[in-house]
């Protein structure tokens, strides 16, 4: 996977029971042209603390440019922010 830490526009889901989940997301090319991703699928969740901040890590696929494409997003629970961490 590619390296990233790029931030995002997110809408997520929040179920009865408190759980989290991203839904689609939305960034800026390298062009500055904005792109809408559809997430198909979230393979795993996991907690983990990230340079002592508790973050959210969400490993996902998405159909991109025709092709699926796994990519890992986290939201940092402490500052509610999201970024598309790493791109296969």
């Amino acid at each position: 996977m590619n390296a990233l830490n790029r931030p995002v526009e997110m809408i997520a889901v929040c179920s009865p029971e408190g759980n989290l989940f991203p839904a689609r997301f939305r960034l800026r090319d390298d062009g500055g042209e904005l792109i809408t991703v559809k997430i198909r699928s979230v393979r795993d969740t996991e907690v983990i603390p990230y340079m002592g901040v508790e973050t959210m890590r969400f490993l996902c696929t998405a159909v991109i440019g025709g092709r699926e494409r796994a990519f890992e997003l986290r939201y940092s629970v402490r500052d509610h922010r999201w970024v598309l961490w790493r791109f296969a």
